[in-house]
């Protein structure tokens, strides 16, 4: 029986440690610790892990060092500027890793993150779970063995609204640091990062691969009271070829979305997250994929489980080095934004205050998410752009290494 430790059995983690304990007969594993500072505020919670024989921890590292030569991997579901602290602890102290997605806010972690796992011959999955899925599937093989042709762009589109309770939920949630590490947090990082890496995956013709972001031109806004993006339009240009456009606001009216399209020179794809994609070729025929309302959650663990109990990185669909170009991207757009620009009154409303469902609109945001998706471009591009738009200068990736280099916090 496979031996697997959790770290941060709270939000995320708790569904994850559901998920580990629904499929430990079935893939022949069993979660023997769990680590959590917050334990002690959770009494419910750490009762029922004693009660199935888990060990508990309020120190990550504590545990690491006490089940070294106990355990094969750890999951590791805590605040994104925690990520690579605790993977490299945790690939030093001899555990394979699944690491909650994003793997982290700068590209220089990530490859400190490479660094620790090759040199302690262990490996890590991302948690980005889409990646499992058969819808992506579907189309990924649609797009490697040609159906579809050669993809020219693909568009996403999502009006998120999320309110004070969602900014009150942690200490990071819409802070662009969290003590001394970027987080970056926003759709575009956190909340919707699943889509800007399906974007990527599905531009590229490689089997388990995503596309290399070369130019990045980005529109970071913020009409919430935080540091961080809560409106984003950003746009990948990549080196297979295609261009991306991710288009989402937590500040829209409605909830609508995400909606991934893609245009190819065979045909073009429509796939609403939750429901089936559908591919329709030139020669007017259709195809659709089943549907899946997990996103790949379940195929996800058992992925990991199956690449530790064969000892075999290649086997994961969602390696952390191929999830360096979505954290490339990110950088990238960052960098062109150069700032988080403020969309003010009387742009920006407050609405059901001063109740915990209390959020920001910006009117006209839905309409102009759908119009960027449509032209492909960015709030500014637009004939007649929102009054807050501002314009920024692409920026290109090449020798980048290390974020930031023109961003500005301040």
């Amino acid at each position: 029986m496979m031996r697997l430790a959790i770290v941060g059995v709270t939000g995320y983690g708790w569904g994850l440690v559901q998920k580990i304990n629904a499929a430990s007969e079935k893939l022949g594993c069993r979660l023997v610790a769990a680590a959590d500072d917050q334990l002690a505020k959770l009494p419910e919670r750490a009762k029922e892990l004693e009660d199935a024989g888990v060990e508990l921890f309020d120190d990550a590292l504590v545990m690491f060092e006490a089940l070294r030569g106990k355990c094969e991997g750890v999951y590791i579901a805590t605040g994104i500027g925690s990520h690579a602290p605790l993977a490299i602890a945790a690939a030093r102290a001899g555990y394979h890793v699944h690491l909650e997605k994003p793997p982290a806010a700068t590209v220089q972690e990530v490859d400190a993150m490479l660094t620790a796992f090759a040199e302690a011959e262990r490996f890590c999955l991302v948690g980005f779970q889409a990646l499992h899925s058969p819808d992506v599937a579907f189309i990924k093989e649609r797009i490697v063995d040609g159906r579809l042709g050669r993809v020219t762009s693909l568009t996403c589109r999502a009006g998120w609204p999320r309110n004070k309770g969602y900014y009150g939920r942690n200490a990071w949630a819409g802070n662009l640091r969290h003590g001394n590490a970027w987080v970056l947090d926003g759709p575009a990082m956190n909340a919707l990062a699943h889509q800007v890496t399906n974007m990527l995956f599905l531009a590229s013709t490689e089997p388990g691969q995503l596309a290399t972001p070369t130019v990045v031109r980005a529109e970071l806004y913020a009409a919430n009271a935080i540091e961080s993006h809560d409106t984003a339009a950003i746009e990948i240009h990549t080196a297979e070829g295609p261009t991306a456009w991710f288009l989402a606001s937590h500040c829209s009216d409605e909830s609508f979305g995400p909606i991934t399209e893609i245009e190819a020179e065979g045909g073009h794809v429509v796939w609403p997250m939750w429901k089936p994609a559908v591919a329709t070729y030139a020669d007017g025929t259709q195809e659709s994929s089943v549907g899946d309302k997990e996103m790949g959650r379940d195929r996800m663990i058992a992925n990991f489980v199956e690449a530790v109990r064969e000892g075999d990185g290649s086997l994961l669909r969602c390696p952390l080095s191929e999830t360096r170009k979505f954290v490339l991207a990110l950088d990238g757009a960052h960098e062109s934004s150069r700032h988080i620009q403020r969309i003010a009154a009387p742009h920006a409303r407050r609405v059901d205050e001063p109740t915990p469902e209390a959020r920001t609109i910006v009117d006209g945001m839905d309409e102009w998410l759908v119009r960027c998706a449509e032209r492909r471009c960015l709030f500014s591009r637009l004939p007649d752009a929102p009054p807050w738009a501002v314009a920024t200068e692409a920026f290109d990736m090449a020798g980048y290494t290390r974020f930031p280099v023109q961003f500005d916090a301040e």
